[in-house]
């Protein structure tokens, strides 16, 4: 019998030069993922998780990773209030109307330039086709998007082994967990059977998303770190049953590095107590005594 395939709808929204004080609203970033779904009747499976990021080693790093998981999908914001940017993600198994999602980005979290992006994935998607070419560039961006897809999909559904591989893949890739996984067995709203795993990790999050009536699986990883693609793929490959048959790399951020926005007299108060007791964890940047923070290492 004809497996139904199923495709998702990515969209994808870069802000730069907002307002500090938004991105560091906790309860503004809970609304905001109430509100999203709510207004589009995209169920959630779980309230919003928010979690505050503040006094990392890297001063720039501070601000809010929150995500809820939607019925065979999620959406994700990162905030980063020194930089004064943030980064969204929606993915659902149908379609809504992303420019009603940028309005409401927008109204919550305004910012001066803004980069949007929407693509389908799976069968016949245009994922390939519309971003497939573009360069990823350490020069410019702010981190990678590595988009995979699995079909047939011959990897673990139990939740628990799930569970497990999400606890360990951050380390096996080289990222950093801040929380344990999400794990969470569902149908969509037309009642396909879906599982679907989520970790945030210090560069950003980590997810997949499982439909065992068509075997396959989407999977993604998007860090402000970047690193090779290839190892890190033959990694996936291996936890997840292997049979990658789309595999797109794309930039997040562009023109990051010449729209970031800089505080180093303002950093340099946040962690006053690494310089007095670990002198060596900072440079310094000559000549304005702020820190010299590498690319961040929360997403």
């Amino acid at each position: 019998m004809h497996k139904a395939r199923k495709n998702l709808t990515h969209f994808t929204m870069d802000g730069f030069h907002g307002f500090r004080s938004r991105f560091d609203d906790v309860k503004l970033a809970q609304e905001l993922l109430e509100e999203v779904p709510g207004v589009l009747r995209l169920k959630p499976v779980m309230p919003p998780f928010i979690l505050p990021y503040y006094n990392g080693v890297v001063a720039e790093d501070c601000g809010i990773s929150a995500f809820v998981l939607l019925l065979g999908g999620h959406l994700t914001i990162h905030t980063f209030s020194f930089r004064e940017c943030f980064f969204a993600d929606l993915v659902y198994p149908g379609a809504f109307d992303p420019q009603r999602v940028q309005m409401m980005l927008q109204t919550t979290l305004p910012c001066r330039s803004v980069f949007t992006q929407t693509v389908d994935r799976g069968e016949g998607g245009d994922l390939q086709e519309r971003r497939g070419h573009e360069v990823v560039s350490p020069e410019a961006d702010f981190g990678p998007h590595l988009f995979l897809q699995f079909s047939p999909y011959r990897g673990p559904t139990s939740l628990d082994a799930l569970f497990d591989i999400f606890d360990h893949l951050p380390s096996k890739i080289g990222m950093t967990p801040i929380m344990r996984p999400f794990v969470v067995k569902t149908a969509t709203k037309d009642g396909v059977p879906v599982i679907s795993a989520m970790v945030m990790i210090a560069e950003s999050h980590i997810t997949l998303h499982i439909f065992p009536d068509s075997d396959e699986a989407f999977f993604d990883l998007f860090s402000c770190k970047f690193f090779d693609v290839e190892p890190v793929v033959r990694v996936l490959a291996e936890q997840l049953g292997g049979n990658v048959t789309e595999q797109v790399l794309v930039p997040r951020g562009q023109r990051y590095l010449q729209l970031r926005t800089e505080r180093p007299h303002v950093m340099s108060h946040v962690n006053q107590w690494l310089a007095a007791s670990h002198p060596g964890v900072y440079a310094r940047m000559p000549g304005d005594g702020g820190p010299l923070g590498p690319k961040p290492s929360k997403g």
